[in-house]
C-alpha cells in the first residue's frame, strides 16, 4: 500500500509539473510563434537580435526547471527500489525476487514513462536551438541579399557577350563590375560569386566545367570559358573580394593569373605576387589541378563539400558549403589568411581583367543592348543552344 501510494504520488507530481510549465506532451511550439513575426518585421537589426536572445533565454531556463524536476522524480523511483516492500523483501535491483516485483507493480512503468519523459524533454531542447538557428540565419541571410542588390547598383554592373577566339556557337555571357575598393578600378569580370547560399556549388566535373547557377545572383561562369577569355595573349589579374557575417570586407590582389585547359584539368598554371588585406591563401594552391567529387585523385572535394585546385586540402576554398559564421569544424567558404580555417564567409566574388599596365588597349566586348543575339535570358547560365560553347 506504501508503495503504491508513492508511486501515485509520484506520477501525480510529474504532471503537475508539465501542466505548470506549459508542456503537457512537451509542446513548445507556443513559444515559438512569434519567432517570425520577428524576422519579418521591419525591427532593426539590434532589437531583432535582442528579442530572439530573451526567447532563448526563457526557453532554455524552463527546459532547465523541467529537466531538474524529471531528474529528481526518477531519483526518487530508484530510492524507492532499495526500501522494504510490506512482505519484508528489499528491493535491491540486485536482489529483488519475483514476489518482490509484484509488491509494487507500478514500478517499472513509472520509470519508464519517466525516461521517456527525460528523452523528449531532451529532443525538445534540439528541436528550438535548431528552429531559433534557422530562424537567425534566415534573418541574416535575407540581409545578405538585400546588400547584394543594393552594392550591385553601386558598382556599375553590366552584362555582355562576348566569344573569345570567334568559335562557332561559341558566345556566352559575362557579368563585369567596378572592384569595391575603388583603387582597383573597373572592367573586372566575374567568374565566381557567393553571398546568400541560394546556389549549391558541390558539383561535378562538368557544370564546374560549363558553369552554373545565375548571373544576377550565386554563380560559377565555368572553367572551359575562363580558360578561353585569358587564352587570348594578355597577362590577366586577379582580384578576390571576400566578406565575413560581421560585414568585414577583405581583397586580396595576385598581378598575374592562369590556368590550362582541360586537358591539363584547368592547373592553376600562374599566380603572380600577392598584395592585399585578405592575406595570400591562393599560394599553396599554385600548380595544383581543379578537382571535383567525381574527377580527383583525393577524397578533399567528397570530404569539405566543393570544387578546387586542391591540395591537402586547402588554405583557400571559395566554393565549400554555404555555412554561417564560426563552426566547430573546418569547412565552409573558406580563406584561410582572412577568418581561419573555422569560420565561414558569407560573401566572396572572384574576378579578371587585362592586366592593366600591359594591356588596356584591348576592345570591350560588345554590349547586350547593342547585339542583336537576344534568344536567350542574360541572367542565366544555361544558354539556348546556339551559344553553347
Amino acid at each position: 500500500m506504501a508503495s503504491s501510494t508513492f508511486c501515485s504520488l509520484v506520477l501525480l507530481m510529474l504532471r503537475l509539473t508539465m501542466w505548470s510549465h506549459g508542456v503537457e506532451g512537451f509542446n513548445i511550439g507556443s513559444h515559438l510563434k512569434s519567432a517570425p513575426t520577428f524576422v519579418e518585421s521591419t525591427m532593426k537589426t539590434a532589437e531583432v537580435d535582442l528579442k530572439l536572445v530573451e526567447l532563448k533565454l526563457h526557453i532554455d531556463q524552463s527546459i532547465a526547471l523541467l529537466w531538474s524536476k524529471l531528474e529528481a522524480a526518477l531519483d526518487d523511483i530508484h530510492a524507492a527500489s532499495s526500501v522494504v516492500c510490506a512482505d519484508g523483501v528489499q528491493k535491491d535491483e540486485k536482489l529483488l525476487s519475483p514476489r518482490g516485483y509484484n509488491d509494487c507493480p507500478d514500478l517499472e512503468p513509472l520509470r519508464s514513462e519517466i525516461t521517456e519523459q527525460l528523452k523528449a524533454v531532451r529532443e525538445g531542447q534540439e528541436q528550438v536551438s535548431a528552429r531559433l538557428a534557422n530562424v537567425s540565419s534566415s534573418r541574416e541571410l535575407k540581409v545578405a541579399r538585400l546588400e547584394h542588390v543594393l552594392r550591385e547598383d553601386s558598382l556599375d554592373v553590366q552584362v555582355y557577350l562576348t566569344n573569345p577566339g570567334d568559335l562557332v556557337n561559341g558566345s556566352f555571357y559575362v557579368k563585369t563590375s567596378r572592384a569595391v575598393n575603388r583603387a582597383y578600378g573597373d572592367d573586372w569580370i566575374i567568374f565566381q560569386q557567393r553571398y546568400d547560399g541560394t546556389v549549391d556549388f558541390y558539383r561535378n566535373w562538368t557544370e564546374y566545367r560549363d558553369g552554373f547557377g545565375d548571373l544576377g545572383g550565386e554563380f560559377w561562369l565555368g572553367l572551359e570559358k575562363l580558360h578561353r577569355i585569358m587564352a587570348s595573349g594578355a597577362t590577366y589579374e586577379l582580384l578576390i573580394e571576400l566578406e565575413d557575417f560581421e560585414g568585414v570586407r577583405a581583397y586580396e590582389h595576385y598581378d598575374e593569373f592562369a590556368i590550362s585547359a582541360e586537358s591539363e584539368d584547368y592547373e592553376l598554371k600562374k599566380l603572380g605576387k600577392a598584395s592585399g588585406t585578405a592575406g595570400d591563401s591562393m599560394v599553396l594552391h599554385r600548380g595544383r589541378k581543379f578537382s571535383t567529387f567525381d574527377h580527383s585523385t583525393n577524397d578533399c572535394p567528397t570530404f569539405y563539400h566543393g570544387a578546387w585546385w586542391f591540395l591537402q586540402c586547402y588554405d583557400a576554398h571559395l566554393n565549400g558549403k554555404y555555412l554561417i559564421g564560426k563552426q566547430t569544424q573546418r569547412g565552409g567558404n573558406i580563406w584561410h589568411t582572412f577568418r581561419g580555417s573555422f569560420e565561414s564567409l558569407q560573401a566572396t566574388k572572384m574576378m579578371i581583367r587585362p592586366l592593366a599596365l600591359i594591356d588596356r588597349a584591348m576592345p570591350k566586348p560588345e554590349k547586350l543592348q547593342d547585339t542583336q543575339e537576344r534568344t536567350t535570358d542574360p541572367f542565366s547560365l544555361t544558354i539556348s543552344p546556339e551559344f553553347v560553347v
